[in-house]
């Protein structure tokens, strides 16, 4: 299998275990953020405004460490040079500091810790024969270690409260710079292949590049990808309205740090079966109706909240909202993998989750916290469903039903979209 040919058995364990602890850094610490915020006496408001802070940062910080992963360095080693600035800045969250100082440790926190899981995907999925089912199975691990992590941390946080949350996080990190480290099949950057003589990977008649590097090559190559990137936002605008504030909504049901763990962790875990299930589906029926369907079930999810007053039932949702979660974002990983060529993988893997964890985030936070303060959850989680739907809907016409591979070479390929 094609997938075999670039890595040993060895490796390939390696690499599981990078997806499994970029899940246990989810369930550690991301998932706490907005509830760790709130025991340092920040308000709704205040957490979405911090929270959209770092969103931005986020957002800023994916595409340049794209074009590092791309151009520079190759995505293992950046990678690497993104953890361990992310584990340390994370310990500022632990320290008794203004609230200006926590502000300012969020945001850089956000921009070093953002790329972990886009240069995973982004070293993976280009090489894999069957990318739709392979994928899935990779990225459950992921989902594994982000659904057990929650659940345990919560039990964790419980007894020693959420200032452990940053140091567990630290040491995860150093754990994903190790399991990088033995993984020798991450491709090389373009200045690495200049620098031995080889093609730089790109084909005569290639679009030059300007003065946004990968970045702005990207959008030439695939301008649909700004249709795409449309949908996706206003999809995970409901996505990050969800994982910000249901923790605030459980707190001011009564519920503590097992409850906020518990939610996260069993929403990340019902992802495991879900993108067993969309990996099928997408291959089946392919990317657009599954978007489409998933962001309506999830947009139901999100409404239900508004009306659930005790912890249980939004437990269950909360549930049935990772299984649409996996069926959507798992579409929007397999259609930039079949849009772009291998040399911009990383810009486009880290321009998808800039747009689903950051300019989306930026959005769902900041006015998600207004709206929490002011409307309470009719306001939050009401807007987030409908953005969700639209999102949903739009998908049927933004995304391609086949992968047109870009006219690089003059001679264009059509190729059936794996997901």
């Amino acid at each position: 299998m094609k997938s075999r040919s670039f890595a040993t058995i060895c490796e390939m364990r390696w690499l599981r275990a990078l997806y499994l602890s970029n899940g246990l850094a989810v369930g550690a610490l991301f998932g706490f953020i907005p509830v760790l915020l709130q025991s340092k006496g920040f308000d709704p408001a205040l957490v979405g405004v911090t929270t959209s802070l770092g969103s931005l940062a986020f957002a800023v910080a994916l595409p340049v460490w794209g074009h590092l992963g791309d151009v520079v360095s190759g995505p293992r080693r950046a990678l690497q040079i993104a953890c361990l600035p992310a584990g340390v800045i994370a310990l500022g969250l632990s320290l008794p500091m203004p609230v200006l100082a926590i502000i300012a440790c969020q945001v850089m926190f956000s921009a070093s810790g953002a790329p972990t899981m886009a240069l995973a995907d982004a070293m993976a999925v280009p090489v894999m024969a069957d990318p739709s089912r392979e994928y899935s199975r990779l990225r459950l691990l992921s989902s594994v270690g982000a659904g057990g992590g929650g659940i345990i941390f919560g039990l964790i946080y419980s007894v020693t409260g959420y200032m452990a949350a940053p140091v567990m996080y630290a040491l995860i990190m150093a754990a994903t710079i190790v399991c990088a480290q033995f993984i020798s099949h991450g491709r090389d950057s373009e200045r690495h292949r200049k620098a031995r003589g080889e093609h730089d990977g790109r084909p005569p008649g290639a679009p030059i590049r300007g003065r946004f590097g990968s970045v702005g090559e990207t959008f030439v190559v695939r301008p649909r990808l700004l249709a795409v990137f449309a949908s996706v936002t206003l999809v995970f605008i409901g996505v990050m309205a969800s994982s910000t504030f249901i923790g605030l909504r459980i707190s001011d049901l009564g519920g503590g740090a097992v409850e906020v763990g518990f939610a996260n962790g069993i929403g990340s875990a019902a992802e495991i079966p879900g993108l067993i299930l969309a990996g099928w589906l997408v291959a089946r029926f392919g990317a657009r109706p599954v978007v489409a369907v998933c962001a309506i079930g999830f947009a139901a999810c999100l409404a239900s909240w508004i009306v659930i007053t005790d912890a249980v039932p939004i437990l269950i949702t909360r549930a049935i909202s990772g299984v649409f979660f996996s069926g959507f974002f798992l579409a929007f990983v397999l259609t930039i993998s079949a849009m772009l060529p291998p040399r911009l993988q990383s810009t486009g893997q880290t321009l998808l989750q800039s747009t689903c964890f950051g300019l989306s985030a930026i959005l769902a936070n900041l006015l998600g916290g207004i709206l929490y303060q002011v409307a309470g959850p009719l306001g939050v989680f009401g807007g987030a469903a409908l953005c969700a739907v639209v999102g949903g809907l739009m998908a049927l016409v933004a995304l391609p039903a086949i992968a047109q591979a870009p006219d690089e070479s003059g001679v264009p390929t059509m190729v059936p979209l794996p997901s």
